[in-house]
């Protein structure tokens, strides 16, 4: 893997371990070529697809690339989410959903272009987690269930 790839991954790992994401994806935006996609899970195991090419890289091989730099991550504990999928009402402590749009949103705005990054997150029911995508210059969605919404 080539040092941009490397520093993606660690990028990734470090927004997770700072955030507590269940998972992370980032999209990378590489003018001239296909999209790169990293996705690390919550132990840090992380998977890269370039093009038909996937490789996987565990949790426990370390990386002497650092993260790019990233604003504070303050964890949310699943108990503070709440998300009703048959009215779309989410209810979380005040400046708690903003707060993870902007850091998903800082995620893919250290890579700059078109890149896509997104985490999903643990509410306090396990079976329905929210997902939060976004893209510099576009608005945030999150997305549970089957529904998305613009943030």
């Amino acid at each position: 893997m080539d040092e941009s790839t490397l520093i993606a991954i660690a990028t990734a790992r470090a927004f997770q371990q700072g955030s507590h994401a269940q998972r992370v994806v980032v999209i990378l935006d590489r003018p001239g070529e296909e999209p790169l996609m990293i996705e690390v899970d919550e132990f840090l195991d992380a998977e890269v697809t370039d093009g038909e090419h996937v490789a996987t890289l565990s949790h426990n091989v370390g990386l002497d690339t650092p993260p790019k730099p990233l604003p504070e991550l303050r964890p949310t504990p699943p108990s503070a989410i709440d998300i009703d999928l048959d009215t779309g009402e989410l209810a979380a402590p005040i400046g708690t959903i903003d707060h993870l749009k902007d850091a998903v949103l800082a995620l893919a705005g250290v890579f700059g272009g078109l890149t896509v990054a997104s985490a999903e997150f643990a509410t306090n029911d396990p079976e329905t987690p929210i997902t939060l995508a976004a893209r510099v210059g576009e608005r945030v969605v999150l997305g549970a269930g089957d529904a998305q919404y613009e943030l």
